[in-house]
């Protein structure tokens, strides 16, 4: 698994017995340099996990049957699935962040009526022109590289029209909010046989 060169996730795939392989920044530095961004920080950002994503994901990819995605916009995830002719899924384990149709009146505080909602294509038309910004030039750039074609749309490119969501469906309804095909799988919960602590 390519994850983040954090401890914390080499710790998680210790439990699950699978050997992390580093993938760009540490989510630790990533952290840090939003506490006081320069203007072009999320473009240097945005280059820095494509360009890993492509370093990374081509040789590590290679002979395997799929490649599931997550995380902050795996822009370069699906142009390695391309390259290599496997199959790309990219997974997220919340709801937000989605295309969604309206604002429900529940998620917003105050409001609880039908009349309520709002709608949220407007906002989701802006994502796209936002992610285009940040990883458009990069993403296409590594591409050319690599003998594929530019992508016009990062964002629906990366989100594809079928997302897995892993959640629990009584945590993260979904149904009505999207137009997006989802495959709702439940939580991704590794079992954890060790003993609360006595306070607990």
């Amino acid at each position: 698994a390519c994850v983040p060169p954090d401890d914390e996730f080499a710790a998680l795939l210790a439990r699950a017995g699978v050997t992390p392989i580093p993938l760009g920044p540490s989510t630790r530095s990533i952290a840090a340099s939003l506490k006081a961004p320069s203007p072009d920080a999320p473009f240097r950002l945005a280059a820095e996990l494509v360009a890993a994503a492509f370093e990374t994901l081509l040789p590590t990819a290679d002979g395997c049957d799929a490649l599931v995605a997550t995380g902050l916009m795996p822009a370069g995830a699906k142009a390695v699935a391309e390259k290599l002719g496997i199959r790309y899924v990219l997974a997220t384990f919340h709801i937000f962040g989605l295309p969604s149709r309206h604002f429900p009146p529940a998620a917003r505080p105050g409001k609880q009526s039908p009349e309520d909602e709002t709608d949220n294509r407007a906002l989701w038309r802006q994502d796209a022109e936002r992610v285009d910004a940040l990883y458009a030039d990069p993403l296409n750039r590594h591409r050319a590289a690599i003998g594929l074609r530019p992508v016009e749309n990062v964002r629906d490119h990366v989100l594809t029209g079928k997302i897995w969501l892993a959640a629990d469906p009584v945590l993260a309804p979904w149904a009505g909010l999207t137009d997006l095909d989802i495959v709702q799988t439940g939580a991704w919960i590794l079992p954890d046989d060790r003993p609360l602590p006595t306070a607990v």
